[in-house]
């Protein structure tokens, strides 16, 4: 499916807009979903990593990028959230982890 090219763009932040509405908002939401599985794999091959802290780890991590992406408009606030309590998840279960 083709579409028209943007007549209104002055910024790089409109054009990443423009780019995430011809992909229905898809492709940011990809981008950090696919960022949490690569740095979840990492974390996991790593012998002194446990499941724990690497779902904390890359939680923490694409909370940040989701936050970020839901102040410039990339993303859904339900889609920040999810990032959010996974982050909480992820400590309360390290924290049980560690007693």
């Amino acid at each position: 499916m083709a579409f028209p090219l943007p007549s209104n763009v002055t910024t790089s932040v409109g054009m990443m807009q423009w780019i995430n509405m011809t992909v229905n908002n898809w492709l940011f939401q990809g981008v950090i979903l696919a960022a949490f599985f690569i740095i979840l794999i990492k974390q996991m091959t790593n012998q002194a990593n446990t499941i724990g802290k690497c779902v904390a780890s890359a939680s923490f991590i694409c909370m940040i990028l989701a936050v970020l992406s839901r102040l410039l408009g990339f993303v859904s606030t339900g889609f920040m959230t999810i990032f959010i309590l996974l982050t909480a998840v992820g400590g309360i279960w390290m924290h049980i982890e560690n007693n």
